[in-house]
């Protein structure tokens, strides 16, 4: 009987086991993912209100692309956007023909979009010109590449008239002298107008400690004279009557010695023939007296010329060749000569011995033109002296200078002032020559006015 109980309990216990685990694997309530609670879901998709712009199916993939002949769920394949009743699209806007425009054309009638008559109704009460408009005039289109415009007045490196030359085969095309039928008699009547210019320069050239320096200061004042149309040439002959005086100091602890004071007083006349000419002729003429007035001989006058012929070139270039005359006791004369460029008439090369003189313009003050230049000479010069000792005697000075200065040229009244280097100096004694001496190299400074 217990035996039968037990089994009995062994069986519902066992019972009791099955059913849990049946239970256990039982499904479990599943919720619809669409529609409502409780509902079955749905197989269908019901169209949203009538006239929204998202109740069209979803329209088909399909056509050519990679997902060809697939159709979203769904679908129906119409477009999923349906233009309202009524709606037409704009028909694409038409470009018209270019407005045909040449801002730089001068022909009449051109059309010119900023030179149409403005309306009747008001704006500007006189209408525009009809047509184009001219552009501005270029600043390089004239003169004509190769030329330059006349210079300004008053400058001496190039005169009016003189720059550009025009090309002539003779020196005289015209005639000669009075047969130039341009050429207008002298008017002596103009006597009262020949003053030209009255200069004043000084010159200093220091000195040191040595015992063959030699100090010196020169000053020249001078006023020259222009009669025009020389013996109705055309052209000016210029005569300067010029008076210096040198102080000199030095040499020191030498048997040489100098006075401390000399002079020099000359006329100097100059004249050239027609610049614009192939052939010309530059002359110059100086006589004068050059003494410290304690001796006073035939040594004392001294003859000076310059003779120079020219020959254009070109437009620009000149050469011109000849000689100067310088009257000095260890020199006489030099060849002169070389090359005048004026490539712009701001630019004057004059390659001439013994007198090089390079010169370009730098601005314009007022009404002056101001230059700068770089320049060398043959300085010095020759005189009758008297010696401490009582004798007459013959000096030269000679020297090399080379400086760089300004200038201001114009009208009225005009100054310059320049500094250099002096070398090669000597000073030479004709009657005792063995008192000849080389003074140190230095330095030169040296200003003027004109007016």
């Amino acid at each position: 009987m217990r035996n039968i109980s037990a089994w009995h309990f062994a069986l519902i216990v066992t019972a009791m086991f099955a059913a849990e685990t049946v239970c256990a694997q039982s499904p479990s309530i599943q919720f619809p993912r669409t529609g409502s609670i409780g509902t079955a879901p749905l197989t269908t998709t019901t169209p949203p209100a009538a006239g929204s712009p998202y109740g069209n199916p979803v329209p088909t993939y399909g056509g050519t692309g990679p997902i060809s002949g697939t159709t979203v769920p769904g679908s129906a394949g119409a477009p999923i956007y349906t233009p309202p009743s009524g709606y037409a699209p704009a028909p694409p806007a038409t470009l018209g023909t270019p407005y045909s425009f040449d801002p730089y054309s001068t022909a009449p009638g051109v059309p010119n979009p900023w030179n149409t008559a403005p309306a009747t109704s008001g704006g500007f009460s006189t209408a525009p010109s009809a047509g184009g408009f001219s552009p501005p005039a270029s600043p390089f289109s004239t003169p004509a590449p190769g030329t330059y415009g006349a210079p300004a007045t008053g400058s001496p490196y190039i005169s009016p008239g003189a720059y550009p030359s025009q090309s002539s085969n003779s020196l005289f095309p015209s005639g000669i002298w009075g047969s130039n039928p341009n050429a207008q008699p002298y008017d002596y009547n103009q006597m009262l107008k020949l003053t030209k210019e009255v200069r004043l320069t000084h010159t200093y050239l220091g000195n040191g400690s040595d015992p063959t320096d030699v100090n010196i200061n020169d000053t020249y004042a001078a006023v020259t004279l222009a009669f025009p149309n020389f013996f109705g040439s055309g052209q000016p002959l210029y005569i300067s009557p010029t008076f210096g005086i040198h102080l000199w100091d030095g040499p020191h602890s030498l048997p040489a010695d100098l006075p401390p004071n000399a002079y020099s007083a000359f006329l100097d006349t100059q004249y050239a023939t027609d610049p614009n000419q192939q052939l010309g002729a530059e002359l110059g003429f100086r006589i004068g007296v050059y003494s410290d007035f304690q001796t006073a001989n035939s040594h004392s006058l001294r003859i000076q010329g310059l003779g120079l012929g020219t020959l254009k070139i070109t437009p620009t270039m000149k050469l011109k060749i000849g000689a100067m005359y310088i009257d000095r006791n260890d020199i006489k004369i030099l060849p002169a000569g070389g090359i005048l460029w004026q490539p712009s008439p701001q630019v004057r090369f004059d390659f001439f011995f013994p007198q090089p003189k390079l010169a370009s313009y730098l601005s314009t003050v007022n009404n002056k033109e101001v230059w700068w230049y770089v320049a060398g000479e043959y300085g010095g010069g020759a005189w009758t002296i008297q010696r401490t000792s009582g004798v007459s005697d013959r000096i030269d000075i000679n020297d090399i200078r080379v400086s760089i200065g300004l200038e201001s040229i114009g009208d009225g009244f005009n100054a310059f002032g320049e500094i250099g280097y002096v070398f090669n100096r000597q000073v030479v004694y004709v009657v005792s020559p063995g008192d000849s001496f080389n003074p140190a190299n230095t330095f030169v400074v040296r200003a003027g006015f004109s007016f």
